[in-house]
């Protein structure tokens, strides 16, 4: 099926503005050949307008169009997990979950907060679609002011956050993000063979943390920033990868007033997500809905379990 979102806020008002239109959205998604009983296969079936089922009319089996996905079992109204899915893949700069609990007026924060968390959940990029060409990597510090050594290599109680940007001629390319524990080779270059191709060009600094990758197939160039003859400006390298940090700090300060280090990783996947779509923002809600449907139940304890690197 293909991902025909809304595109502007009158259109997902008019297409979403009932629980039902949001259940047959669903079931589209879920069968886009039309309903097929999982008992006994059979292809008609009533739906149950006050709750989220459908009833087969052979064996009289009730199927729920959420279940089995990250929505299983959720007691908040569908309508409310469109908004959730609509606004975070809309908004360029991402909502709060204080915001959005206070412009649906939610009860608690605790269940807004939980909604925005199973939808980052599956804002993960796939292995199967590695960086390639000229790919930038260099890591930055994100945290607390004051905390770690910016000039070195301490982290304090910063994380660190190691990013790969692929470097086109026009603009940039794909982008992979990710918190690491330190700065060792096993960290660094594990990174890299997660997200990087083999054979590709690498930009990385002199730390000896990438030393390996070039036994392993990776061709590297060590870019090194470095101060320019008196009157003249700072040479910065690996520019469009610093630009990137920066805007990364300034959308975790400014729109969440920081990320603890514990759920860093689902805000920094989420920000990787956009980037990499910017030039097709109306797709997002379909691909994010997409990806609600194809993900098992998403619990607390799930989530809580993914956050130990369980």
């Amino acid at each position: 099926m293909r991902t025909d979102g809304p595109k502007t806020l009158l259109e997902f008002q008019r297409r979403f503005s009932t629980e039902a239109s949001c259940q047959r959205y669903l079931a589209r998604w879920r069968w886009p050949n039309g309903f097929r009983c999982p008992v006994c296969q059979g292809t008609k079936a009533w739906r149950l307008t006050r709750r989220r089922l459908y009833q087969c009319q052979g064996c009289r089996r009730q199927v729920s169009v959420t279940a089995g996905t990250a929505m299983h079992r959720s007691k908040l109204p569908l309508r409310v997990w469109f908004w959730a899915i609509f606004l975070l893949g809309r908004h360029k700069k991402g909502m709060s979950a204080l915001q959005f609990q206070k412009d649906m007026g939610i009860g608690s924060y605790r269940t807004a907060w939980l909604l925005f968390q199973k939808v980052r959940s599956c804002l993960d990029e796939s292995a199967a679609y590695p960086l390639g060409g000229l790919v930038e990597v260099d890591e930055t510090l994100v945290g607390q002011h004051g905390a770690g050594d910016p000039s070195g290599k301490d982290p304090g109680r910063k994380s660190i956050v190691v990013a790969a940007l692929e470097v086109k001629e026009a603009s940039a390319g794909s982008l992979r993000l990710a918190r690491v524990g330190d700065y060792t080779t096993e960290s660094l270059s594990g990174f890299v063979r997660a997200h990087v191709e083999k054979g590709a060009h690498l930009s990385t600094d002199g730390w000896r943390g990438y030393d390996r990758l070039e036994k392993e197939g990776y061709r590297r160039e060590k870019t090194i920033s470095s101060a320019q003859p008196s009157g003249a400006h700072h040479l910065i390298g690996m520019p469009s990868l610093h630009t990137l940090f920066g805007n990364l700090k300034i959308w975790l300060a400014g729109r969440f007033h920081g990320v603890s280090a514990k759920y860093l990783p689902r805000y920094l996947a989420e920000f990787c997500y956009r980037f990499n779509r910017r030039f097709c923002p109306p797709d997002l809600f379909g691909w994010l809905l997409r990806r609600l449907m194809g993900r098992g139940p998403t619990t607390l304890a799930a989530l809580k379990l993914a956050d130990t690197g369980a």
